[in-house]
């Protein structure tokens, strides 16, 4: 008898970090393996060499179907019109009516046809590579969207009862990582505030028709996630989340969380807890076999430049300008400011990049500070072996808690003193928190000499515990076998 068939569905490159020892699981185990990328980026072509290393198929998504290339920032998109060969009164006139449109929000209704003709499309391609695959079972990110191929996906799985299981690619989940989250996009410029509810005719209306479709944010601000519009083409299709301020969906048969926190903040939510196995990142399954193994400590040490189990300080560097909510001035300032105290400390500095951060940008740092970024290596590699962790306010802090370290947040952005929710989601404990150049110096030098220890071991993964692979493999093949 034939092993059952899985399909791994990707919205972003992240998702498939984050699974990819999953997809290594189910292969060793035998299953036909598919992949699905869904998304359009620099890091299609490893990807899909990594999984027919595997011998396993990828299909990648139509163009205009998956998740397309973010558009440059700052580029020029339009241009003013040529005052000198325009006749002034048409100049005027259109002035006027794009002031109308924009007051009114009428403009945005012209699109609304494209938004809903583009859900059908996605729909179709949804159904009909759902069809040619017929898996047993789709595994899928933590996916928050409208009307997008992860919602096409969903929608054509559960017209055909195919069970779906969730690996997220962070431990931030429930209401209120995304409530906390879209006051950060907007506070940063990565939302548009005309998903505010006041933001216009339309938004009113359809915030008063579709209360559910809407949140009061931290600051007290009532918004849509989305523009409404494309929520409203959205749910007319059938493409649709089922809690639109529910990350992940609750179409999920289960959701593996990366620790108890996350299961908590499921938990508060209302979201079943028969659906919820806590598995602990999957990522972290190699590294906690590799710790005390002489050749790849020896292997990560020689990596970054150092004497084997030489001390060191781990610096995660915040993707401020990349992320576009920072100017490229104001992001070398903090950058250069927070760097220099951390080198001022003593200790060698190792530096781990954002993906979205390119070493290229960021290799005059070594000469100039004397530190080390490390490409072969990630945060997750590097964890175990440091001595103190400084770093922004980020999902990776809770890494933190996994391996017992010291961390000092640097809140460049006044995240974690805002609000009581934010510094709810936030906040490590047992961390300090730092507000300036100086507090940086001081905190790592408390650690160093002996402060506070971290953590208690809730949060810890012990040595013994089951990977979270197969912890993975197993829920899912004894829920096929009772199916």
């Amino acid at each position: 008898m034939s092993q059952p068939a899985v399909l791994f569905v990707f919205g972003a490159e992240s998702y498939h970090r984050e699974a990819a020892p999953v997809i290594d699981e189910f292969v060793h185990r035998g299953w036909s393996v598919r992949v699905l990328l869904g998304f359009q980026s620099g890091h299609i072509a490893r990807i899909i060499e990594a999984c027919q290393q595997q011998g396993v198929a990828v299909e990648l998504a139509p163009i205009g179907v998956g998740y397309e290339i973010p558009a440059v920032s700052g580029s020029a998109l339009t241009t003013a019109p040529p005052e000198s060969s325009a006749d002034e009164i048409v100049v005027t006139a259109a002035k006027k009516l794009r002031s109308i449109l924009r007051s009114t929000g009428a403009g945005r209704l012209l699109r609304f046809p494209g938004h809903v003709a583009r859900c059908l499309h996605k729909r179709r391609v949804a159904d009909a590579i759902v069809a040619r695959h017929t898996p047993s079972a789709v595994m899928m990110g933590s996916y928050h969207s409208s009307g997008q191929i992860d919602n096409a996906i969903a929608r054509a799985c559960r017209r055909r009862s195919i069970p779906m299981y969730c690996i997220p690619n962070s431990p931030y989940l429930g209401t209120l990582t995304l409530r906390v989250g879209r006051l950060n996009h907007l506070e940063q410029g990565m939302a548009s505030q005309a998903i505010g509810v006041r933001h216009g005719i339309i938004n009113r209306l359809l915030g008063w028709l579709f209360p559910a479709w809407t949140s009061i944010i931290p600051d007290g601000r009532r918004v849509f996630y989305w523009d409404p519009l494309l929520m409203l083409a959205a749910t007319l299709t059938g493409l649709q989340m089922n809690r639109l301020w529910l990350k992940p969906a609750l179409d999920f048969k289960r959701v593996f969380v990366h620790s108890e926190y996350s299961r908590d903040l499921l938990l508060a939510d209302g979201y079943p807890a028969d659906r919820i196995v806590v598995s602990a990142p999957p990522l972290l399954d190699a590294v906690r076999e590799r710790i005390g193994d002489p050749a790849h400590e020896s292997a990560l040490f020689s990596r970054i430049r150092l004497p084997l189990g030489s001390p060191f300080i781990l610096f995660n560097v915040e993707p401020s300008a990349e992320h576009d909510y920072c100017n490229w001035d104001r992001h070398w300032q903090q950058f250069h400011e927070t760097l220099a105290a951390v080198v001022k400390c003593g200790l060698p500095v190792v530096l781990s990049l954002h993906p979205m951060c390119q070493f290229d940008t960021y290799k005059f740092v070594e000469e100039q500070y004397g530190v080390v970024i490390s490409t072969a290596f990630r945060i997750h590699d590097l964890y175990p072996y440091c001595t103190v962790s400084v770093s922004f306010p980020c999902s990776t802090n809770l890494l933190a808690l996994t391996f017992k370290k010291p961390l000092v947040i640097v809140d460049h952005f006044g995240i974690l003193a805002r609000d009581a929710e934010s510094k709810s989601l936030n906040m490590i404990p047992g961390a300090y928190v730092a507000k300036s150049a100086q507090q940086v110096t001081q905190f790592v030098l408390a650690f160093m000499a002996g402060g506070s220890a971290l953590i208690g071991e809730k949060e810890r993964i012990s040595d013994s515990s089951p990977r979270s692979t197969e912890i993975i493999f197993s829920t899912v093949a004894m829920d096929l076998s009772h199916a």
